[in-house]
């Protein structure tokens, strides 16, 4: 199955210190590796709609003075949605819509946004997943599980 994992690639994106905070800080609460894996995390909560980003209304790019490029790495079918949901406009770019994921996702629940398995495979097929289902059931109890995902 390992045909079904993607290989990740580093893009550029331009976020601001609070959101960059919030990532580490998520990704240190959740055990997870590091900030990249925490806005994967949210990328996909928020494209499978578990959290719902608001419409861009072109200020987003006007609100954060404080932009910082930071690397991320992301899953390829990832940075095809990032680019799927731009508007087009020039306020609108991959940059804008990880922002607004990822705002989103620091007002959702944490459980729903770091306690559910997106899996693009079976569980069972995944050594990496079954461990993480046995983790988030040490902290959340019962953990969802969404198996063999596509990101629209």
């Amino acid at each position: 199955m390992s045909s079904l994992r993607s290989k990740k690639q580093t893009i550029s994106l331009k976020l601001p210190s609070d959101v960059l905070d919030w990532l580490d800080s998520a990704a240190e609460a959740h055990s997870l590796p590091d900030k990249s894996k925490a806005a994967r995390c949210c990328i996909n909560c928020v494209a499978l709609g578990d959290v719902v980003i608001e419409p861009s209304d072109g200020a987003d790019s006007n609100n954060d003075s404080d932009l910082q490029e930071v690397n991320i790495e992301l899953a390829a079918e990832q940075v095809d949605w990032l680019g799927n949901q731009c508007d087009g406009s020039d306020e609108e770019d991959r940059s804008s819509v990880a922002r607004r994921a990822i705002r989103a996702c620091i007002q959702a629940d944490k459980k729903v946004v770091f306690g559910v398995v997106r899996c693009k495979s079976k569980i069972t097929a995944c050594g990496g997943a079954q461990e993480a289902v046995d983790l988030l059931k040490e902290k959340y109890g019962n953990t969802e599980v969404k198996e063999e995902i596509l990101l629209p």
